[in-house]
């Protein structure tokens, strides 16, 4: 009898942990940019995978990197410049999916004469106040534009209202604010064209979660890649998937926005000669970052693609 209550409760305890939820937050409010891991969660790739699965998005307030410092999430999107940035300062996290190949920065001149970052030297541009200060700051010493960087919050009212002179923007995101403001021939600088292509998103799980359940953050990186595989092929019925997120939400936007975001945000995840996503890291783009953080001073050493992974190569 012993045996048996042993027994049951051994098989109680392997349940109970392979009922461990994973709590996921990416780094914005619901949008297209997260369109893969909706589609996983409608379609049942996570719970095909054994997963259970909690998708709790960020706030103003309450930026995703802190939610998983404070162990209220076990895994989050991030830049790979972000990501770099945070493990230098102690951030523990393992890189298992990397959705992003290509950065969606570019600048938007607000005028036709600036066709290039050199024209820009000594001008007005805006910035967001929390994200990207220490790339502007590297882009300024790096080739010496003396650019005055004006920060903005979340809004495009500073380039409209014409107080700068350019913009820094996301191509699927405030690009489209712009053009439907009525500047429909704006022109774009893109960052990755001047050597700055640092990959957007990657999926990070906490080490601590990964070192303990190493298996469910492979299925949860494979299910999430299984839902943007099916974004590729589907992208009319994700963003259906998405604009249901959205108004569940109860947020303000607008599907033809969205329709804009889902179609760049599924391009930067292209290999540019295959024409075809790999959901893999670029050693050559880690080490482009690496340099340029350590020759400003912004890592105090270099942060390995293995550090990244969690050994993985």
């Amino acid at each position: 009898m012993k045996r048996l209550l042993l027994y049951i409760l051994i098989l109680f305890s392997i349940n109970v942990v392979d009922a461990q939820q994973i709590v996921f937050t990416p780094q914005w409010l619901p949008q297209s940019q997260f369109a893969g891991y909706y589609v996983a969660m409608e379609k049942g790739f996570y719970e095909e995978a054994g997963l259970d699965v909690v998708i709790e998005h960020t706030s103003s307030s309450d930026n995703a990197q802190n939610r998983l410092k404070e162990g209220r999430c076990d895994a989050i999107t991030m830049t790979l410049f972000d990501a770099i940035i945070n493990i230098d300062n102690g951030l523990e996290v393992v890189n298992v999916l990397q959705t992003a190949l290509h950065t969606g920065l570019v600048i938007v001149p607000r005028y036709d004469e600036i066709k290039t970052l050199d024209d820009l030297r000594e001008r007005r541009v805006g910035i967001w106040r929390t994200h990207y200060n220490y790339l502007a700051e590297i882009i300024n010493k790096d080739l010496d534009l003396d650019i005055e960087w004006i920060p903005f919050v979340q809004n495009i009212n500073l380039y409209v209202s014409g107080a700068v002179d350019a913009t820094m923007a996301m191509v699927y995101n405030e690009a489209y604010q712009i053009y439907s403001s009525g500047f429909e021939d704006m022109n774009f600088i893109s960052l990755a064209d001047y050597g700055y292509d640092f990959p957007e998103e990657g999926v990070y799980f906490s080490k601590d979660y990964y070192e303990k359940y190493p298996d469910k953050a492979k299925a949860f990186a494979e299910a999430s890649r299984r839902g943007w595989e099916w974004a590729h092929e589907h992208p009319e019925e994700t963003l259906d998937i998405v604009m249901k997120v959205i108004e569940k939400e109860k947020l303000p936007a607008g599907r033809q926005h969205q329709k804009w975001m889902l179609k760049e945000i599924l391009l930067l995840q292209c290999d540019k000669e295959s024409g075809r996503p790999t959901f893999e890291l670029d050693e050559d783009k880690i080490g482009q970052i690496n340099e340029l953080l350590v020759r400003y001073n912004r890592i105090k050493k270099v942060v390995t693609k293995s550090q990244i992974t969690g050994g993985k190569q």
